[in-house]
């Protein structure tokens, strides 16, 4: 049986390892303007492919260039100059964008670059991938431009002055701004499961939350040299892991203890309404929900709501990590269950924070009377608070 089932796994991987290892040539001819200023007369190429890091160079001729390889799958690259070191030190210090620089999505064929001023100006045709990482680009550019606009006219005076209020009226602007280029990032990316550039958008997209019965069908589509190269295999591991705390999965249980040294599981709750919430002392923003947790604790508790807190510190020493935690605990007037995350610094993906896929604080998991999971709240944002206030209201008024 255990044969069998090896031969049926290794029939079902074989054509998607070959996607992976099959190569596509390309070559990239392109010219400069602002070839002077290469103190070797050198252009670089920079890519990965299945976690090896490919690197390449050229010689300038009058400032054009050619570059010839094999490829698998699209994927960034970046092409750069070796400029003086004052130069490069200027930029590290700065950290304005390098202008002999350039970032595009390499693809097979044949593809033609033309820098018409410094190498950031760059315009790569020819690459599907990379038109499609123009396009988006220049859906988001006026969203970028207005909120480079109101930081400049707003929010900058505003920090500036410790203004509070004028603060706050910013932020809302800003986190609306932000909403928006998260819409139209979702669009495109729905939009273009066969794109070159879906990896770098569903990584995006998923970085603190992955619902698996929402992007496993949209996966199952994307192109099949992605889906075997090493980063679209360790997605794919993503997501089934996330199987586990998917909307209507069991909570996993885990067990921890509180200030007194008291060992609290989350299944000794079970039949309330539990708000998980993954925080740490040294997380602001983590902090900055705790007075709207206070609301609605004092609001619903009576009517079976509770709060577990788990506290992530980030030394590895645990009285230190002890102390924080209870000051904080102190401070913020935390009134619910808490308990602290024991591992240390560098164990701290394992046990809790690897059961609840936790890649971001603070994370909130609502937890029914039954132990499943019915929302993930990633965030400190008023849409995260409206929404954990509308679904309390629902389930216990």
């Amino acid at each position: 049986m255990k044969i069998r089932n090896m031969l049926s796994i290794a029939l079902v991987l074989a054509p998607l390892l070959g996607a992976a290892q099959a190569g596509n040539p390309f070559t990239l001819t392109g010219k400069v303007a602002d070839y002077q200023r290469v103190v070797d007369n050198t252009i670089y190429l920079k890519f990965k492919q299945n976690g090896k890091e490919i690197k390449d160079s050229t010689k300038l001729v009058n400032g054009t260039y050619t570059f010839k390889g094999q490829i698998s799958y699209p994927v960034k690259a970046i092409i750069q100059l070796k400029v003086a070191d004052s130069v490069e030190k200027y930029h590290a210090s700065t950290r304005i964008l390098k202008d002999y620089a350039h970032e595009f999505y390499i693809d097979k064929g044949k593809l033609i670059a033309s820098a018409p001023e410094k190498l950031n100006s760059t315009v790569v045709k020819g690459s599907k991938a990379d038109d499609d990482r123009q396009e988006l680009s220049a859906k988001l550019a006026p969203y970028y431009a207005t909120s480079n606009k109101i930081y400049k006219e707003e929010g900058s005076p505003a920090y500036k002055n410790k203004d509070s209020v004028a603060i706050a009226n910013y932020t809302k602007k800003s986190y609306k701004i932000q909403d928006h280029i998260d819409s139209v990032k979702k669009a495109y990316l729905f939009s273009h499961v066969q794109s070159g550039t879906v990896m770098e958008l569903l990584q995006e997209y998923t970085r603190t939350i992955l619902e698996p019965t929402e992007i496993e069908p949209f996966f199952s589509k994307v192109q099949p040299a992605i889906k075997a190269s090493t980063e679209g295999q360790a997605y794919a591991k993503r997501i089934e892991q996330s199987k586990a705390t998917a909307l209507g999965a069991a909570a996993p249980d885990f067990t921890l203890k509180d200030k007194n040294g008291k060992e609290i599981s989350l299944s000794s709750m079970k039949g309330k309404l539990i708000l998980l919430d993954f925080w740490g002392s040294w997380c602001g923003p983590c902090r900055a929900t705790h007075p709207h947790l206070k609301k609605l604790y004092a609001e619903y508790k009576s009517k079976g709501f509770e709060i577990f807190g788990v506290s992530n510190e980030l030394s590895n020493n645990q009285d230190e990590n002890y102390k924080k935690w209870v000051t904080a605990m102190d401070e913020d007037k935390m009134e619910w269950v808490n308990v602290l995350n024991d591992k240390s610094k560098g164990d701290k993906a394992d046990g809790v924070l690897s059961k609840y896929s936790v890649s971001a604080f603070p994370t909130k998991v609502l937890i029914d009377k039954d132990g499943r999971i019915i929302k993930r709240l990633v965030g400190s944002g008023l849409k995260s608070q409206e929404e954990l206030d509308k679904l309390l209201e629902a389930k216990l008024q």
